[in-house]
C-alpha cells in the first residue's frame, strides 16, 4: 500500500505529469469523524489497487491551495484524476460509493476484490493460481471473530471487509473448498498500520474439519511470518506434498506479531492448482524441506 500526503499544489502537480495515470485524492481534516470512518476504506483501497492508481491524501487545513483548486466544501470529498484533469467526484464517507468509484476509473485488469483467479508473479509461484474461488464460502467459519469483522466478510472483499479477533488474539479459521486443491502457499495481509495486529505464529491443518483451540494434533505445518509476509509483500511457500489434495483446510492463528490483544487479517490468498485437469507430470514439483 502506497498513500503520498500532499502539502502544496506545486507537489500535486508533480505527482499528475503523467496525463495516463489515475491518481483519487482523498479530502479529509483531523477534526472530521466520517473522514477518519473511511479512512481505512481508502487504505485498502490503496492496497487493492498498487501500481495502477495512484492514491493521494490532502488535509484541507494543510493544503488550502489545493483544496481552493477544487472547490472543496465538504468532508470527505474524493477527487478522481486523469493527469493533472479531474474526471470525476463524490462527496461524503460512502464505502461502497468509494469502491465503485475507483473501480470504474480504474485500468483495465485492477482487482476489485480478494476472490478472483491470477497468476501470482512472485519467484518460485510460476504455474500457480489464486484459488479464493474455489472456497465454499457458506460454510466457512472461524472461531474467536469478532461479529462486526468475520471471515466471510473477508473472504467477499471490499475495502471495509478485514477478519478480526474478538476474546484475545487466536483465531481458527475454517475454510472447506468445493473441491479438492494442491495447495502451494498462503499470502496473508494486514494493512501496515496495523501490523502489530497481523498474524505471526500460524498453524495449518489439513482435512480436519473439527479441529479446535485444544486440538493436540500435529499440524500440517507451523508457520512464522515474517514482518514482510504479514503485510502481504510476500507468499508464504508450503511444504507442497503436504498439501496434495486439500478439501478443508484450518488455520489456526497462535499469536500475532505485537503481541497485540487483537489479531487482524485484511486479506488471505490461497496459492495453488485445480486438481481437476491438471497435468502434474507438466508441473515440476517443488522440493520437500
Amino acid at each position: 500500500m502506497s498513500i503520498t500526503a500532499v502539502k502544496s499544489l506545486a507537489q500535486l502537480d508533480s505527482l499528475t505529469v503523467d496525463q495516463s495515470r489515475v491518481s483519487v485524492i482523498d479530502f479529509h481534516a483531523v477534526w472530521c469523524n466520517p473522514c477518519r470512518q473511511i479512512s481505512p476504506v481508502f487504505e485498502r483501497l490503496a492496497s487493492q489497487y498498487a501500481g495502477r492508481v495512484q492514491f493521494l491524501k490532502v488535509d484541507v487545513d494543510e493544503a488550502q491551495d489545493v483544496a481552493q483548486r477544487f472547490a472543496i466544501t465538504a468532508m470527505p470529498s474524493f477527487v478522481v484524476l486523469k493527469g493533472s484533469s479531474k474526471v470525476d467526484e463524490m462527496k461524503g464517507a460512502n464505502p461502497t460509493g468509494l469502491m465503485q468509484l475507483v473501480n470504474k476509473h480504474a485500468p483495465t485488469g485492477a482487482p476489485a476484490t480478494t476472490g478472483g483467479s491470477q497468476a501470482p508473479k512472485e519467484k518460485g509461484l510460476e504455474g500457480f493460481t489464486t484459488l479464493n474461488s474455489q472456497i465454499d464460502q457458506s460454510q466457512v467459519h472461524c472461531l474467536n471473530e469478532t461479529p462486526d469483522h468475520t471471515l466471510k466478510g473477508l473472504l467477499r472483499g471490499g475495502g471495509d471487509k478485514w477478519l478480526e479477533s474478538d476474546a484475545d488474539e487466536q483465531l481458527l479459521l475454517q475454510i472447506p473448498l468445493q473441491q479438492a486443491i494442491k495447495l502451494r502457499a498462503l499470502c496473508f495481509h494486514t494493512l501496515p498500520n496495523h501490523l502489530p495486529r497481523a498474524p505471526k505464529t500460524v498453524r495449518l491443518f489439513v482435512n480436519s474439519p473439527s479441529t479446535d483451540f485444544d486440538t493436540s494434533a500435529e499440524p500440517a505445518q507451523e508457520l512464522v511470518l515474517s514482518e514482510e509476509q504479514a503485510k502481504g509483500l510476500k507468499a508464504v511457500e508450503l511444504r507442497f506434498v503436504r498439501f496434495q489434495s486439500v478439501n478443508h483446510l484450518s488455520i489456526f492463528v497462535v499469536d500475532n506479531q505485537g503481541d497485540e490483544d487483537v489479531t487482524r487479517v485484511d486479506k488471505l490468498e490461497l496459492i495453488g492448482l485445480d486438481i481437476a485437469g491438471t497435468n502434474m507430470s507438466d508441473l515440476q514439483k517443488p522440493e520437500e524441506e
